[in-house]
């Protein structure tokens, strides 16, 4: 970065500040609303942002831009070819960036940098909804889950948690997921009793596990239902839950440290592949402290 002098203050700018080889918010205007997808302040020039991807970026790598704005970044990395990610909660979601990656997709965007790409169109993208917090706390500050959930939806969010495949069966009532052809899960926000577990048990049979994520447990405590239903694994849902996240902490950065250089990355596989293991062992011994007793002394 280099300071161009003023009679007041001090201007900054960069080597990149040649509109002519890296464009202007100009262009950027110029550009949506050749799309007809309607203005955006301040949308980012395609050059620029593939000038950014060129030098960050081989094709098929992953492209993230969490703040999507009108949607520069999709854009110009699907034309470059790469995969891409953005992330947005305005509604300019709807109004720009979807009308915008469709026209990309379609090979209606001439603009750009799909001269100089010789962009035609292709590909395609997923769209996905941030659903609604799955715990939140009552009017007294208890964590309980959020009333916005109904059954089918606490179920497909449990299963994901638990790594399962989200496939409710039509003959099983009890059988909302799968991981494997005999490990399946369970999700009731019922209070189950001893004498609906044993059922629950009984109709799983000895081939077969189960994973069963209910509100309450009561009964028998919880040392004596892992002996006494060795095919069922019990799990209060609002516990299992908060143990997957973080709370109450000020700093969620990652320690860039104990982490592999990009570049070393190829050279160095075998540290890469321990790096990740260890990471792996310690995000499952965090998750089973958390979890500690299932449901609290003798309940």
């Amino acid at each position: 970065m280099y300071l161009s002098e003023a009679a007041e203050g001090v201007i900054p700018t960069t080597l990149w500040a040649d509109g002519t080889e890296f464009g202007h918010n100009q262009d950027g205007i110029r550009e949506l609303r050749a799309l007809e997808i309607g203005d955006f302040p301040t949308p980012k020039p395609e050059k620029l942002i593939s000038k950014v991807i060129s030098l960050a970026s081989d094709p098929g790598d992953l492209v993230l831009d969490s703040f999507a704005g009108s949607g520069t970044t999709g854009a110009v990395a699907h034309k470059m070819g790469r995969r891409w990610i953005m992330v947005e909660l305005g509604e300019h979601c709807h109004t720009h960036i979807i009308p915008r990656l469709k026209k990309v997709i379609d090979g209606e965007d001439s603009g750009g940098i799909s001269e100089s790409v010789s962009w035609e169109g292709g590909g395609g993208f997923r769209y996905y909804r941030v659903a609604p917090s799955l715990i939140v706390n009552d009017r007294w500050g208890n964590p309980v889950i959020n009333p916005e959930y109904n059954a089918a939806m606490l179920a497909e969010a449990l299963a994901k948690l638990e790594g399962f495949t989200y496939a409710p069966s039509e003959t099983r009532w009890w059988q909302h997921g799968h991981s494997s052809e005999r490990d399946f899960i369970c999700v009731t926000t019922q209070n189950l009793s001893a004498e609906q577990l044993q059922a629950l048990s009984d109709e799983v049979g000895p081939e077969q596990s189960l994973l069963v994520c209910c509100s309450a447990f009561r009964g028998v405590t919880a040392a004596r239902a892992s002996e006494r239903w060795p095919n069922l694994t019990l799990k209060k849902i609002p516990r299992m839950v908060l143990a997957r996240c973080e709370w109450g902490q000020d700093d969620y950065s990652l320690n860039v440290a104990n982490l592999p250089m990009a570049q070393l990355a190829k050279a160095e596989p075998a540290a890469t592949v321990d790096n990740s293991k260890k990471i792996k062992n310690k995000n499952a011994a965090l998750a089973n402290a958390g979890q500690g007793g299932l449901f609290g002394g003798n309940e």
